[in-house]
C-alpha cells in the first residue's frame, strides 16, 4: 500500500509540473504575439498585409484551442494523454509477445533430404564425403545430369514396411550411398529408362561391374541384381568387395533385424535365410512380406495374409485382409476390424476394434520438393508396462483404445471364459470361439502381471448353508452355467463384506440381470475353480437376497422364476424338506410349494422322522413332535431318530434305546447301556454305532463294526 500511495503522489506532481510548463508557454506566446504586432506597425507594413486573407496553419489552430481551455481542462487532457500512451505501450508489448509465441509453436514441415554425396559439373560427377570434401571424380559418357548421376536404391517391392511416395503415387527415390568412401553405383546411360548401373571404384577410377538394381542393407553391404536378373549380396571391406551371397535368388530383400536375416525367393519357394545363405526357415509357398524372430507374415495367391512358424506351420487357421506381427502377438484384420491374438491363439480383445480406414501400411506422401504433405495410416500400436495403446487415425483426428496385456495372459488359465476391460465373456467351447454371451462388471478387475485369478468380478461359488445331522455337502466350487444361458456372477468391490457382497443371476441370451443376491446355493458342489456346464429343467436354488432374507428360486430350460418367498432369516436343505426360520421359530417346509410341515420349533431342526424332529440347544439334543411339543426333558449328547424309537448317547458316551412315548426307559436287553468306542455319530466316517433291525453295531478304531451283546427289545404294540 505505501508504494501505491507514493506512485499516485509522483504522478500527480508530474501532471502539475506539466500544467505549469504549459501555462508558461501560453504566457510567452501571448507576449510574443503583442510584440510582433508592434514591430509590424512600426515598420509600416503594406496595406495588403492586413486586407488579404492569410491561410492559418494547423499549429496556430491548436494554440488557439489550447488558450480557450481552463487550467483544470488542460490538466485532465494531459492526464488522459499520458494514460493513453501507457495503455498503448502495454497493448503493443503483449501483442508482440503473443505473435512471437505463435510463431514458435508452428512446426517446420518434414522434408526428405537427398544425400548430397556428389555434384554434377559439366559432364563430371564430383563425389563428396560427409564433410563435403571431394573424394573422387567420374567423367560421364552421357554428359547430361539427367542421364549421369549417382544411382537410386530400388523401392522394396515385397515387404509391407512403411512406404514413402510422391503426390502422383510414385515411390520416393532414395539416393544410394558411397560405400566406404570408395565404391559408388552410377547411372550413365543413353536413355533414362535403361536399368544399367555401374559399380565404380573411386580410388582405382574404374568400373568394377554392372548391375540392374540395388537395395540398401548397411554401410558395407548391398543387395544387387545382376544382368541375368538374379539377386545376390555384396560385402565391401578393406578396399575390395566379395559376393557374400551368390547370385542364385529370384528376389532378395532385407529389413533391419537383429540377426541380419533376409527374405529370399528361389525356385518359386520363399525362405528366411541368414547372411551366409543358410535357410533359417522351411520353404513357404506364399510370398513372405515380414517376419520377426519366431514367426513369418506371408501373402497367399488370393491376396490374403497368413502367419507361419519358421517350420512352415500355420499359426492361425484363418487368413486375413492384413496382419501386423509383434513380439508375442499379432494384429489380425478382417473387414476393417482388428483383434489381437497371442501366437498360442489366446485373445487380447474379444470385441473387434473398428478401424477408420484401410491404410494398414503407413504411407508418407511428399510433394515434388520432398516436403511431407500427408501421412496415411490406419493405426499405430505402442506398449508400455503391459498396457497396449492403439491409436486409430481418421484424417487429422485420432482415437485411442487401450488393452491390458495381463488380462490376455490371465485368460490363458481360464476355461471357456475370458475377461477383457471390465467384461466377462462365456464360451461354449474350450477354444473360446463360440461366444454364449458377456457380462459387464460393476466392479472391474484390475489385473496385474502376477494375478492368476479374477478377484472383484468372476463366476460365483456355491455357499453351503447346511449345518445339520443328515446332509453331507460336497466340496463347494464354481457354480455351473445352466442350460448354456444362466450364470451366477460374483461382482464385488475391493472391500467386500457380508453386507455388500453381490451375486448376480444373469441371462446370457437376453443380456439381462434376473436378480441380485448376497449368496446362493445351487447344491452343485462342483469342487472346481473351472467353469462347467449343466442342463437343468427344475433346479431349486436357495438364495439370500440383498435384504438378508432367504427364499428359493427355480431355474428351468428357458426361464427363472420365484418359488418360495424371501420371508426367512435362515434356510437350508434337509433331505426332502427345507429348514427355515421365521419370527416364530424353525419350520420344516415343503420343497414343492413352501407350505409348513411342522409348527414352529424354538431350536434349529437337525433331522426328522415322519412325526418327530430333533433339535440341539446348549450342546444337548432334544426331540419335538411336528406340533411343537417337547418329548424328552433330559437332553442327550447325541440323538438319532428312527421310526419306532430313538437312540440316545449320554455324557459318558454310552448308548441307550428309547421310545417316543417313554423317553426315559431304555429298551436294550437287560436294560444295560452300550459303551461306545468312537464319537462320530453322523456323516461319512466310521460311526460310533449303527442300528440294523434290532441289532446294534459298534464302531471300532480299526474302521470295523462289531455286534453289541445287547439287542433292542421293542415293546408290544397295543
Amino acid at each position: 500500500m505505501p508504494n501505491e500511495e507514493n506512485n499516485d503522489f509522483e504522478i500527480t506532481k508530474e501532471l502539475e509540473n506539466i500544467n505549469d510548463l504549459n501555462n508558461q508557454i501560453v504566457e510567452m506566446e501571448e507576449k510574443r504575439g503583442d510584440d510582433s504586432i508592434e514591430v509590424l506597425e512600426s515598420e509600416q507594413a503594406p496595406e495588403e498585409f492586413f486586407t488579404t486573407p492569410k491561410k492559418r496553419k494547423w499549429k496556430d489552430k491548436i494554440k488557439d484551442w489550447w488558450k480557450k481551455l481552463s487550467k483544470k481542462q488542460r490538466i485532465l487532457f494531459c492526464s488522459a494523454l499520458v494514460i493513453g500512451f501507457i495503455l498503448l505501450g502495454i497493448g503493443l508489448f503483449f501483442l508482440t509477445k503473443s505473435l512471437h509465441k505463435e510463431e514458435e509453436i508452428v512446426p517446420p514441415p518434414e522434408v526428405i533430404v537427398e544425400e548430397e554425396n556428389y555434384t554434377y559439373d559439366n559432364g563430371v560427377l564430383i563425389f563428396l564425403n560427409s564433410k563435403k570434401e571431394e573424394i573422387g571424380r567420374y567423367t560421364c559418357e552421357n554428359q547430361n545430369e539427367n542421364l549421369c548421376f549417382v544411382s537410386y536404391y530400388s523401392p522394396e517391392d515385397i515387404l509391407s514396411v512403411e512406404q514413402k511416395i510422391y503426390e502422383n503415387g510414385e515411390k520416393v527415390k532414395i539416393r544410394s550411398s558411397i560405400l566406404l568412401e570408395q565404391y559408388v553405383f552410377i547411372n550413365d546411360n543413353a536413355r533414362v529408362e535403361e536399368p544399367k548401373l555401374k559399380l565404380y571404384n573411386l580410388k582405382e577410377q574404374k568400373v568394377e561391374n554392372t548391375y540392374q538394381a540395388i537395395k540398401k542393407v548397411d554401410t558395407d553391404k548391398i543387395i544387387v541384381q545382376n544382368e541375368s536378373g538374379l539377386y545376390g549380396l555384396l560385402q565391401f571391406h578393406d578396399g575390395t568387395f566379395t559376393n557374400q551371397l551368390d547370385f542364385v535368388y529370384n528376389n532378395l530383400s532385407f529389413m533391419p533385424n537383429e540377426k541380419n536375416y533376409y527374405v529370399a525367393l528361389q525356385n518359386e519357394q520363399n525362405y528366411i535365410i541368414d547372411e551366409k545363405g543358410k535357410n533359417i526357415s522351411k520353404a513357404i509357398d506364399d510370398s513372405i512380406e515380414n517376419f520377426n524372430e519366431t514367426y513369418i507374415k506371408a501373402k497367399n495367391n488370393e491376396g490374403k495374409y497368413v502367419v507361419y512358424t519358421y517350420g512352415n506351420q500355420k499359426v492361425f487357421e484363418e487368413s486375413y485382409d492384413y496382419i501386423e506381427l509383434y513380439e508375442d502377438y499379432a494384429a489380425l484384420i478382417n473387414e476393417n476390424k482388428m483383434v489381437l491374438k497371442f501366437y498360442d491363439q489366446n485373445k487380447l480383445n474379444e470385441e473387434a476394434i473398428n478401424l477408420k480406414n484401410t491404410d494398414y501400411v503407413k504411407t508418407s506422401v511428399y510433394d515434388a520438393n520432398h516436403v511431407l504433405k500427408e501421412t496415411k495410416e490406419s493405426f499405430s500400436l505402442e506398449e508400455n508396462n503391459d498396457i497396449i495403446t492403439i491409436t486409430l487415425y481418421e484424417g487429422a483426428s485420432t482415437e485411442t483404445v487401450t488393452l491390458n496385456k495381463n488380462e490376455g495372459k490371465l485368460n490363458k488359465n481360464l476355461r471357456n471364459m475370458n475377461y477383457f476391460n471390465g467384461k466377462i465373456y462365456i464360451y461354449s467351447d474350450t477354444e473360446k470361439e463360440t461366444l454364449l454371451g458377456s457380462y459387464t462388471c460393476a466392479n472391474k478387475n484390475d489385473v496385474g502381471s502376477k494375478d492368476k485369478e479374477l478377484k472383484n468380478c468372476t463366476l460365483a461359488y456355491d455357499t453351503i448353508y447346511e449345518d445339520n445331522d443328515a446332509e453331507s455337502p460336497g466340496e463347494s466350487g464354481v457354480i455351473p452355467v445352466f442350460n448354456e444361458r444362466f450364470v451366477f456372477i460374483s461382482d464385488n468391490p475391493e472391500l467386500v463384506n457380508e453386507n455388500n457382497e453381490t451375486v448376480v443371476l444373469y441371462d446370457l441370451k437376453k443380456n439381462a440381470s434376473l436378480g441380485k443376491y448376497r449368496t446362493v446355493n445351487t447344491y452343485s458342489y462342483t469342487g472346481t475353480d473351472d467353469i462347467t456346464f449343466s442342463t437343468v429343467t427344475d433346479l431349486q436354488v436357495v438364495a439370500k437376497n440383498q435384504s438378508g432374507n432367504y427364499g428359493v428360486i427355480k431355474i428351468n430350460l428357458t426361464e427363472v422364476t420365484g418359488h418360495i418367498g424371501f420371508n426367512y432369516s435362515e434356510m437350508e436343505r434337509l433331505r426332502d424338506y427345507y429348514v427355515a426360520k421365521d419370527a416364530n421359530g424353525y419350520l420344516l417346509i415343503s420343497k414343492s410349494n413352501g407350505a409348513s410341515i411342522t409348527s414352529a420349533i424354538p431350536y434349529k431342526i437337525r433331522n426328522y422322522t415322519d412325526s418327530y424332529v430333533k433339535v440341539k440347544n446348549n450342546g444337548k439334543y432334544y426331540i419335538y413332535d411336528f406340533k411343537g411339543k417337547q418329548i424328552n426333558d433330559d437332553g442327550f449328547k447325541y440323538i438319532e431318530l428312527y421310526d419306532k424309537f430313538f437312540a440316545g448317547v449320554n455324557e459318558n458316551n454310552q448308548l441307550g434305546i428309547y421310545t417316543y412315548l417313554r423317553p426315559e426307559a431304555n429298551i436294550l436287553s437287560g436294560n444295560e447301556l452300550i459303551q461306545l468306542n468312537l464319537t462320530d455319530y453322523y456323516g461319512n466316517k466310521v460311526l460310533a454305532f449303527k442300528i440294523s433291525g434290532t441289532e446294534v453295531l459298534v464302531g471300532n478304531s480299526d474302521k470295523t463294526y462289531a455286534p453289541a451283546s445287547q439287542t433292542i427289545v421293542l415293546p408290544e404294540e397295543n
